[in-house]
């Protein structure tokens, strides 16, 4: 059964016309009549009843219709992936990324993206490194920006990465924090209070903190592991909570004074990663290529705008 057999039975099946059937094909009437019959053939049955006036479909036309109304759906669905993956879709971009380059980095450079590229939709996904990895695996995005340190997307030789600035990993309280008004601070005297920190933070990093994130410590004040930051702000402005997190997750409030950055002696220097990560073999359009460059401009210029925050020493 052919492709083109059933294609022009579902445009003869929408019109009930063989003369704009024929037009609406680009095909002789003779062709499309000789078509219908391959067809009949194959499916043992008349697909039509026609008469001088009318024209009708059977049963059996009815029941074959449906399917190959579905088979040219999924046909046409299967060239415009194929197109997508190629890089030859210039009508939509599907990105991913982590909550934080989410907020920071993608989110912001939409506007100027959609200025640049217009009509053009934007399928914008949040989630972990995992499900967005599994996605773009799976050719439901083009690419995604996460933190890929420790994760070991840096050796799947089926992807690209594109490494944009680090970024400073901090710990942050409210201004009243007991801890703020301590002349000098300590990693240990952070023991005394509840602390947050992200997910999936990475055991090699929080082994640098030694047993200040163990649950099973004598003097433990309390946990909370985060996916979004954002949840918990209304906790640390409103509590003795410690988060630590990306500098640029709380710029905005460390420069507008209602969350300030701690700074205890031997602070391990942490820096957040992120990259651009889409598949290796998969050509990128212009759109991309564009939403790329916004992206990379957008990390250099974070990086490079850093604010005077409020330190303790």
């Amino acid at each position: 059964m052919e492709l083109r057999h059933i294609k022009y039975f579902v445009v003869l099946a929408e019109l009930r016309n063989f003369n704009k059937a024929a037009s609406e094909l680009n095909i002789t009437q003779p062709s499309l009549s000789k078509s219908l019959q391959k067809l009949e053939s194959l499916v043992g049955g008349k697909l039509f009843q026609r008469n001088s006036k009318n024209m009708t479909i059977t049963l059996l036309g009815e029941m074959v219709l449906n399917h190959c109304q579905n088979i040219v759906k999924q046909h046409d669905k299967l060239k415009h992936d194929i197109a997508i993956f190629h890089g030859n879709n210039e009508d939509e971009i599907r990105i991913g990324a982590s909550p934080i380059p989410s907020n920071c980095l993608v989110g912001p450079i939409l506007a100027p993206f959609m200025q640049t590229c217009a009509n053009m939709t934007i399928d914008l996904r949040v989630g972990n490194w995992q499900s967005l990895t599994e996605q773009l695996l799976q050719g439901k995005l083009d690419l995604f920006v996460a933190e890929a340190r420790n994760s070991g997307l840096e050796d799947n030789s089926l992807l690209r990465l594109q490494a944009l600035p680090p970024f400073s990993v901090i710990f942050c309280c409210r201004p009243e924090h007991p801890l703020v008004k301590l002349p000098r601070l300590y990693l240990p005297t952070f023991r005394d209070y509840p602390m947050a920190i992200p997910q999936l933070l990475p055991i090699t990093v929080a082994n640098q903190f030694e047993e200040l994130f163990q649950l099973q410590r004598e003097d433990f004040a309390g946990l909370i592991r985060f996916d979004q930051l954002h949840s918990i702000k209304d906790s640390i402005f409103n509590s003795n909570l410690v988060v630590l997190t990306p500098e640029i997750a709380v710029r905005n409030e460390l420069l507008a004074g209602t969350l300030v950055q701690l700074n205890p002696q031997l602070m391990p220097q942490l820096n957040a990663r992120f990259s651009i990560i889409s598949l290796a073999e998969k050509t990128q359009s212009e759109a991309m290529k564009i939403f790329t460059d916004l992206l990379v401009q957008r990390a250099n210029y974070v990086k490079e705008s850093v604010g005077v925050n409020k330190h303790i020493q």
